[in-house]
């Protein structure tokens, strides 16, 4: 490899993980924190206080949207193992991008999202 290729790919690699380290700052910054998200069930209580909904209103459109989630989940369990192996596989080219220590945030990152979506369920 000549050294400008060389130079290149340095330059590359380092503006991809100046890139990564931008974006998770980023979300950080602009993503509200974990305790100010709301679960789904308070997502539907606020939804019904808003539009002020009776409390029949309120059970529709409940069943509507446990209607819509159930169809939409049967429509995603045939691809299932293809998305978790792209989003498995963009995990691991992640984490060989990373130095030991932002790994480690990394992985702590992806525990909590995993913790999160255990909670919603």
């Amino acid at each position: 490899m000549t050294r400008t290729k060389g130079l290149a790919l340095a330059f590359y690699l380092g503006a991809a993980v100046a890139g990564l380290a931008i974006g998770i700052a980023a979300d950080r910054l602009l993503r509200p924190p974990a305790a100010a998200r709301l679960t789904v069930r308070e997502m539907r209580a606020r939804f019904a206080s808003d539009l002020k909904l009776t409390t029949e209103q309120r059970a529709a459109v409940d069943s509507i949207l446990d209607a819509r989630f159930r169809a939409e989940s049967l429509l995603v369990v045939p691809i299932r193992p293809q998305l978790d192996s792209i989003r498995g596989d963009a995990r691991a080219r992640i984490s060989a991008v990373l130095t030991p220590e932002q790994r480690s945030v990394y992985e702590q990152m992806q525990r909590d999202q995993k913790a999160r979506a255990q909670e919603k369920k």
